[in-house]
């Protein structure tokens, strides 16, 4: 499908990744030089008092139509979170390892960037996940485009939880943690937990313990309308003084027993660039093997 040529462009760079602040300036001269305008959007040192992971939404000048991240899949999932209410589409460059949410490397991107230029591209919108809870009367809030985990903290020690879905008890597990995922975070840890891969455009989410201490606890699909909330318990034995709540790996806050965290389908998605080339599945295979 035909896209909008696009002729505004940011970029995010990962400044840990080798080589990215100079790719960085090349593809804004390469840019530049094809009559588009692109700005390279200041990172977190450079911004004060910002919470964003790699630049603040209040950085993005207006009308840019395309972020293109040079990083790996956490670059791209820190860039999705920072400007998650701007809606506007990411295009990733791979610089790290699996790079499984990056659409090009550094061997495809220039033709790839054309493409961005000329129209020939896809969208998709990727489900993200809102959570929220209150401990010690903390109020926090969080949203995440992988996963929202409710982890122990220590070692040698299980934690002990209730899973509601819309209000109706699901089950107790004993475990070292849950995992909430969307579709685009199956591939991730979910997926290293023995959970399903779920195609990127479903509306699904996935609810997978981990390390549960029980011969039957498995892995679940729900639908994307579903509401989860995950309570955690007392009991002799357990971690249940030291959970923790973390959003696409970043710890949001510490939880005690008798605390519940609520989690469900983000009203805001992420839009990820594709190009007409790629495939779910032939990914899966090139990346995941």
């Amino acid at each position: 499908m035909e896209e909008k040529d696009m002729r505004q462009f940011g970029i995010i760079a990962n400044r840990g990744k080798c080589n990215a602040q100079s790719l960085a300036m090349k593809i804004q001269e390469y840019l530049n030089n094809k009559d588009c305008q692109c700005y390279i959007l200041p990172d977190k040192n450079e911004v004060v008092e910002s919470e964003a992971c790699y630049t603040s939404p209040a950085n993005v000048p207006n009308g840019i139509e395309c972020v293109i991240v040079l990083g790996g899949d956490g670059t791209m999932i820190n860039a999705a979170t920072d400007l998650a209410e701007y809606n506007i589409p990411l295009y990733g460059i791979n610089l790290g390892g699996v790079g499984f949410l990056t659409e090009s490397d550094t061997d495809t991107m220039w033709s790839d960037i054309d493409n961005l230029i000329n129209g020939s591209y896809r969208v998709e919108k990727r489900m993200m996940l809102k959570g929220y809870g209150e401990s010690k009367g903390a109020k926090y809030s969080t949203r995440a485009l992988n996963d929202i985990v409710i982890s122990k903290r220590e070692l040698g020690k299980l934690i002990r939880f209730e899973v509601y879905i819309n209000d109706v008890l699901l089950d107790t597990f004993m475990a070292d943690g849950i995992i909430i995922s969307t579709p685009t975070g199956s591939t991730g840890y979910n997926l290293s937990a023995g959970g399903p891969v779920i195609a990127p455009r479903m509306e699904a989410i996935s609810v997978t313990p981990v390390c549960p201490h029980s011969l039957n606890d498995r892995s679940f699909v729900i639908g994307g309308e579903n509401r989860i909330n995950i309570r955690l318990m007392e009991g002799k034995n357990f971690d249940n003084d030291s959970a923790l709540v973390i959003a696409d790996g970043r710890v949001v806050s510490k939880i005690i027993s008798g605390d519940t965290v609520y989690i469900a389908k983000d009203t805001i998605s992420t839009d990820i660039i594709m190009m007409e080339k790629t495939n779910f599945y032939q990914r899966m295979r090139t990346k995941l093997n």
